[in-house]
């Protein structure tokens, strides 16, 4: 078997496993080809084997042009937040009959886009970044639902491959499709579905299927494009200019005092130096600012920072305060704070990535556009795409000193190489801000503020364990450790276990399960905000949602206290989940 119909042996399986919650049997095919897409496309390149792979998953061929919009368009931010919504069925019945479909059906998921992935010879970082998304999307979804399912990817890394040159088509080809799209994009002719430029695999006239919002239009990154004669659901956007193809996100004006973003980093859990550093770079500002009204010389000064440490240490949540601060100050019109890595800044042709990562600082011009492991954007001396969106942002940097502030983050000494990579970086970022790990006590700080905020308190021999514990990561800790995002985990870990210890003395009746069952697991639930004050946007700050409190039922007998408890036996089938990345 080879491993094209290997890939189709693996899709119908996956197909069959979740018949049941299929409303349209064209639906499971549009979630997996925008997913397998979506992974694709981090490699920013086009191999033939893509199109030979669609044609096995859904034996309709595409073009190269085709696959190539289908693979940017599958990336942007309203179709990779997407959950399908046989997934969202398969999640509430699993909720409501204790079955295991959702665990079984993610890690079947796993290797069937792991498959994909493979389909031309390699797995490079990037696609296994990719992949990692999308399976965690996936599972924070099923544990906001209220069903459990450990989310750790950690073992897909260990498949990483380089990337191999000779799988993808040619620079020249690349280059010549590249001009086709914006030849396309220019021309308003590639109708996309759901109202946006550029249909994913060009109109085909296939019928077209529900995206998973139920919305009727089909999905860029399905294949589908709902028909040839844009009546119905179809509309254009209308773009004169490739350069005008911009996001519809919302941008708003950070309406923070001065006083209130300081009192918020103030708060942040440990980062000492930190705190010093950016109280003593607002006061250089401000003096600057002062003679500058007065006439006097002013030193030149560069807003843009380099925040350079592990992951979880708090940079985002940093970065967001900055944003707010040069508004306040005066250097920014808005304050906002846009996050994007290489995945939302490089496109896979010459001259598209340009486009893409104008779109981005288009969104962050007024407030800060935020890089996350900015060094990504320097693979090697042959990365053209990397360097097209380097150049574009340093233009960018340079005709818009007064609008945007740019701020790239990520480990210590890849961003020291990643900045002397380019004078141009050396010439912008003179400010280096360094995060460090935090300590065991910290991280029992943190522990305890995501108790805080979610109706949870520590037994006293929970809390000397619990610190015993984060010590020893913190004394034993290597590239991996997670800072911040530990302490969630271990949270996260924790209120699962006391739910699961808990339903033991609930009554199985259906009246108790209904009226406090779904309370105690709702408990678990996380939610999509951030808990500012103890970690970064890339983990180090998610918080639990706290369920409203339910009126005892005489069916249940748990008390209020035994609730909010957290034991030591607890914590330690936690820190054994934690400890051993439980797999899906």
């Amino acid at each position: 078997m080879n491993r094209f119909d290997q890939l189709k042996r693996e899709f119908d399986l996956l197909q069959r496993s979740c018949e049941d919650f299929l409303e349209d049997p064209n639906e499971f095919e549009f979630y997996i080809e925008t997913a397998i897409l979506r992974i694709w496309n981090a490699n920013g390149r086009y191999s033939e084997d893509y199109a030979a792979a669609v044609e096995a998953i859904s034996g309709k061929r595409r073009t190269p042009v085709q696959i190539t919009q289908a693979m940017l368009d599958s990336v942007e931010p309203s179709e990779a937040s997407k959950i399908p919504s046989f997934f969202a069925r398969m999640v509430a019945d699993d909720f409501a009959s204790g079955g295991r479909r959702t665990k079984s059906f993610i890690g079947d998921l796993k290797s069937l886009l792991a498959g994909a992935a493979f389909i031309n010879g390699d797995f490079t970082i990037e696609e296994s970044n990719a992949l990692s998304a999308e399976l965690k999307k996936m599972m924070m979804y099923s544990i906001s639902q209220g069903v459990k399912v450990d989310y750790s990817t950690g073992r897909i890394r260990e498949r990483i491959t380089p990337l191999k040159e000779d799988s993808y088509v040619s620079p020249e080809t690349q280059a010549a499709v590249g001009a086709e799209l914006i030849f396309e994009a220019l021309n308003r002719d590639f109708l996309r579905p759901g109202g946006k430029a550029n249909g994913g695999y060009g109109r085909s006239g296939a019928s077209g299927a529900d995206g998973p919002d139920g919305s009727g239009a089909g999905d860029a990154g399905s294949g589908r494009d709902g028909g040839g004669d844009a009546e119905g659901d179809e509309t254009e956007r209308t773009t004169n200019e490739a350069q005008q193809i911009k996001s519809q996100v919302e941008i708003k004006e950070d309406t923070r005092t001065m006083e209130e973003l300081l009192e918020e980093l103030d708060a942040l859990v440990g980062l000492t130096s930190i705190k010093e550093d950016i109280r003593s770079l607002m006061n250089f500002i401000t003096i600057t600012k002062l003679r500058q009204e007065r006439g006097l010389n002013v030193p030149a000064i560069s807003y843009h920072l380099v925040f350079t440490g592990n992951p979880g240490t708090g940079k985002t949540t940093v970065a967001r305060l900055v944003a707010g601060l040069y508004h306040r100050i005066g250097i920014l019109p808005k304050g906002q704070l846009v996050e994007a890595d290489r995945s939302q800044l490089v496109a896979g042709y010459t001259g598209q990535t340009a486009l893409k990562t104008m779109d981005v600082i288009n969104q962050a011009m007024g407030g800060v556009l935020f890089i996350d492991e900015a060094y990504a954007l320097v693979n090697d001396d042959q990365d053209s795409f990397g360097k097209e969106a380097i150049e574009t942002i340093l233009k960018a940097m340079e005709d818009h000193r007064d609008e945007l502030v740019v701020i790239v983050a990520g480990y210590t000494e890849l961003m020291h190489k990643f900045i002397e990579s380019n004078p141009g970086f050396r010439s912008r970022f003179s400010k280096y801000f360094e995060f460090p790990d935090y300590t065991g006590d910290q991280l029992l700080e943190i522990f305890k503020t995501f108790c805080a905020k979610n109706g949870y308190h520590l037994t006293e021999e929970a809390e000397t364990y619990l610190l015993l514990q984060f010590n020893e990561m913190y004394e034993h800790r290597d590239s991996h450790f997670g800072n911040g995002r530990t302490a969630r985990n271990v949270f996260e870990k924790a209120i699962h276990q006391q739910a699961n210890r808990l339903a033991g003395v609930v009554d199985p009746s259906e009246d108790a399960k209904a009226g406090g069952a779904g309370d105690a697991d709702g408990a678990a639930a996380e939610s999509d905000s951030a808990v500012d004050a103890v970690g970064d946007a890339d983990g180090a700050a998610a918080e639990s949602a706290p369920g409203d409190a339910a009126q005892p039922s005489p069916d249940i007998l748990v008390t209020d206290e035994q609730l909010q408890e957290l034991t030591k036996a607890d914590l330690e089938a936690a820190i054994e989940a934690e400890n051993r990345k439980i797999e899906i």
